[in-house]
């Protein structure tokens, strides 16, 4: 399959932090098992942006390591 050559390339999401400890995110998936919102999870990690524990969120379901949840990520909005 023959692909176009990329133009403007641009490196997406540049101004998140990905960088969690590992007693974060288990602190994390205890908040989102005891039904804690997506903006408060944000203000007790100082993370200004909620985007960032959403993408936490991601890799610890990605690992199996939380479950769906009534109400999901929008849960306390």
């Amino acid at each position: 399959m023959y692909l176009a050559a990329r133009k403007n390339r641009v490196i997406v999401l540049e101004d998140m932090d990905f960088l969690w400890d590992e007693p974060e995110l288990n602190e994390l998936a205890d908040l989102w098992e005891r039904g804690i919102s997506i903006k408060q999870m944000a203000y007790r990690f100082d993370r200004e942006d909620p985007d960032e524990v959403i993408l936490a969120l991601l890799h610890l379901a990605r690992e199996d390591r939380i479950r769906r949840r009534k109400g999901g990520l929008l849960l306390g909005i």
